[in-house]
């Protein structure tokens, strides 16, 4: 797995490139690829579409945690 970064320069894009397709701030997205702020799942999800890459090329599998109800 390669990091945002370098998938971005490989796929010649600025950050300001992709902010802007994003559609935020480019602060915002600099945070994104510094693990500065976590990426919201649809912000992932455009970020691979641009990028052209399946998203687990570039992010970890979404880990769930399953709570259990506690019964009265």
């Amino acid at each position: 797995m390669q990091d945002l970064a370098t998938i971005r320069r490989n796929k010649n894009k600025t950050q300001e490139q992709m902010a802007k397709e994003l559609n935020i701030g480019i602060s915002t997205y600099n945070q994104y690829e510094n693990s500065q702020r976590n990426i919201p799942y649809d912000i992932a999800i455009k970020i691979a579409e641009i990028l052209n890459v399946k998203i687990e090329e570039i992010f970890l599998p979404v880990r769930f945690t399953v709570s259990k109800a506690i019964k009265s």
